[in-house]
């Protein structure tokens, strides 16, 4: 394991400048991204054989570094589970990549692929450490890589807009966690996690609450976490497919692997932080989905998308605190074995998402709804891929979205069994948003797929450029594997969920509680009698111990195989059904749709993606400041010809809400800094002396 941890860092190390030497041959880019997805392969499998050895793998130790201490790296089964993760994101995103550099796309030059090798390094780095001081450095490395990520069109501004606000944000961000590792240090400065973890079990538990709070919303940067998502929509606007794809598939997971290292090292935490952080991810999932319902633009609303399911993720986290601390291990477990199929559930079909949208807007020339119809009949391999991430992004079932979402939500709804009454009423409230933001959630992507695919193209030029634009084969590979191992994740989710509460077992409060959430129903068919007069016996020749997930005595069961059985039974008898008809007599009879008189369907008279979502702006228009402005542009108010109507909303959860704020403040400070430099002798001296009145003061304190 060793030498394939440090093979797979060496072939990242070595691709930049093989990169810059042969950057002149052709079809050399093809050749560099498939090394870099054969890397992230082996990246993958180091962290799969860490996971089924469900172990801490030590890796290397340097010598104490001043009073910071000894900067140990090492692979524990929640590293391993983020290289599996990165790795195959990675590795079809990579696979993507290729077939674009063939064609000279955006984000694939040799300067990208050596910053996204060299990030990948230091991703590399940042989930081995064991010590705060390199992992701050490699978190703050593989961040400025990001921004490079958002800066690859950077000749128009409103891709470098979205790339100053990802830094600032980002930065912002980072000081949040060095003041949070500040106060956790230990006496003597060393940050290394094992030292202040036993440092803080002895501090109150105010401090530790702080400290999870300032990495919550530090690490929460990369994650979208509510109210750090300011740079998401913007920048996933702005950012080419493949490195979409690590931006919302891997490197999101890292926020959360952070927020997930403070808090093992904080524990225990205060059950009302726990409750407060589920208030938090519920609104991110309620407010995510808002306004991914309305949102014209493609990845967009895949960003927003992400924003919901980090709610979800933080829901988590919250109940795991919450529920650990009431002495309610069992259901703090569940919460957590929860958050850890989401991360994948999402890693893989967002990742699927972005790819597969990249390739429809290169081959249509389109990113907006209204603009887009009828690309089932062009696309009907992407169709289908795209489909299968939309539905595990939707939580429909069978797919895994729907398992990790349940198992949440269930998980919510054990607080009866533990917690005090006003706790339960609190938790009740915010699972209420929580069910509603998924339901909106649901209806986003229901828009998506409707308006995207179904009825006819919207304009006659996608149709022709879409038959004169060649498909990409070697994009169409790593769109496939992602659309293969979602929709497998989805159908048959035990076969994982055994190393996945392996992990959860290895974070506070330490307990697997795989063997009592997944029972053995084909090992012990007398104690699940139940389950198995309801068929749980049909699937007895599949390699899993289980197709049941169970939190809890009382709760609903949810078994995706079994749902999957009765997908296969409907579709058949579907397909059936469509076929007797065809014999009948109603096998010729046709009716079209109501068009004002007119013989045949126009294109331009289909339904908008606008105008279904309109309902939605409408109905909370006092929350989301909507406005609706009509206008007549041929004849007058009395007598309309044409009209032109327009619609705005304001962007609460984008950086755009705080421009008046910006520009006020900036107004402030340069009247100010103008003021001071402008030959003002005495306001140098006044300066000057009071930081060294500050400086005395500090010295004499400490």
């Amino acid at each position: 394991m060793i030498a394939l941890f440090w093979t797979t860092v060496l072939m990242f190390l070595v691709a930049p400048p093989i990169a810059v030497a042969t950057a002149k041959l052709r079809n050399i880019g093809f050749f560099i991204w498939i090394y870099l997805a054969i890397a992230c392969f082996g990246q993958f499998v180091f962290g799969l054989v860490g996971l089924v050895a469900g172990a801490t793998l030590p890796i290397v130790s340097i010598p104490g570094i001043g009073f910071f201490g000894a900067w140990t790296f090492a692979a524990d089964p929640l590293s391993d589970l983020l290289f599996v993760i990165l790795g195959l994101i990675g590795t079809a995103s990579f696979i993507y990549a290729g077939g674009h550099a063939r064609m000279k796309r955006p984000g694939t030059s040799y300067v990208l692929v050596s910053v996204v090798a060299a990030q990948y390094v230091f991703i590399s780095f940042l989930l081995t450490a064991q010590n705060g001081l390199p992992l701050l450095i490699t978190w703050e490395a593989m961040s400025l890589c990001a921004y490079a990520y958002v800066l690859v069109n950077h000749r128009h501004r409103k891709v470098r807009y979205a790339a100053f606000t990802t830094l600032v944000v980002s930065e912002l961000g980072f000081l949040l966690l060095v003041a949070a590792f500040v106060l956790a240090a230990t006496p003597g400065g060393s940050l290394e996690l094992l030292q202040m973890h036993a440092f803080l079990t002895e501090r109150p538990e105010s401090i530790r609450a702080i400290i999870f709070l300032l990495a919550l919303f530090g690490f929460g940067v990369k994650s979208g976490v509510v109210p750090m998502q300011l740079w998401m929509p913007a920048a996933y606007d702005a950012t080419p497919p493949h490195l979409n794809a690590i931006l919302a598939g891997a490197l999101l997971n890292l926020g959360l692997f952070g927020i997930l290292r403070v808090y093992s090292f904080t524990f225990p935490l205060p059950e009302a932080l726990g409750i407060a952080v589920v208030g938090l991810g519920a609104a991110g999932v309620f407010a995510g989905a808002l306004y991914a319902v309305f949102e014209g633009r493609i990845r967009r609303i895949l960003a927003f998308s992400s924003i919901e399911n980090v709610g979800f993720m933080i829901i988590a986290i919250g109940l795991a605190i919450s529920f650990s601390r009431a002495g309610a291990t069992r259901l703090a477990e569940v919460a957590m074995t929860a958050l850890f199929v989401q991360m994948i559930s999402h890693a893989l079909a967002k990742s699927l998402c972005f790819l597969t949208a990249g390739e429809i807007s290169r081959r249509t020339g389109r990113v907006k709804l209204d603009r887009l119809g009828g690309l089932w009949r062009v696309f009907p391999a992407s169709s289908l891929a795209f489909l299968v991430g939309s539905l595990t992004l939707a939580a429909v079932a069978p797919f895994s979205g729907f398992v990790s979402e349940w198992l949440i939500l269930q998980s919510l709804l054990q607080a009866y069994q533990r917690l005090s009454g006003f706790e339960q009423a609190i938790l009740a409230l915010f699972g209420a948003v929580a069910a509603l933001g998924a339901a909106m959630a649901f209806t986003a992507f229901l828009r998506l797929i409707v308006f995207m695919f179904s009825g006819k193209a919207r304009s006659e030029d996608v149709t022709r450029r879409a038959s004169r634009i060649r498909a990409s084969r070697t994009a169409g590979i790593g769109m496939g594997a992602l659309a293969v191992l979602s929709a497998l994740y989805g159908f048959f989710p035990t076969t994982v969920l055994g190393a996945l509460s392996t992990v959860a077992a290895n974070l506070p409060p330490y307990r697997n509680v795989f063997p009592s959430i997944v029972p053995a129903v084909f090992q012990q068919p007398a104690l699940n009698q139940p389950l198995v007069s309801l068929g749980g016996q049909l699937f007895s020749f599949l390699p899993m111990p289980g197709a049941i997930v169970e939190p809890g005595a009382g709760v609903a069961a949810i078994s995706p195989t079994y749902v999957l059985w009765w997908f296969v039974v409907f579709a058949l008898l579907a397909f059936l059904v469509s076929r007797a008809l065809r014999r009948g007599p109603y096998r010729k009879r046709h009716t079209l749709p109501w068009l004002g008189g007119r013989a045949t369907e126009a294109q331009h008279a289909q339904y908008t993606a606008t105008a279904y979502a309109n309902p939605y702006r409408m109905y909370w228009a006092s929350l989301l400041h909507f406005k609706i402005r009509r206008r007549s542009t041929v004849g007058d108010a009395t007598l309309p010809l044409q009209v032109e109507v327009t619609t705005r909303v304001r962007p609460l959860l984008e950086s755009d809400v705080y421009q008046p704020l910006l520009r006020r403040s900036r107004k402030f400070v340069s009247r100010g800094l103008r003021w001071i430099q402008h030959g003002h002798l005495w306001a140098y001296l006044a300066f000057m002396l009071l930081v060294l009145l500050l400086f005395v003061v500090w010295a004499l304190l400490v």
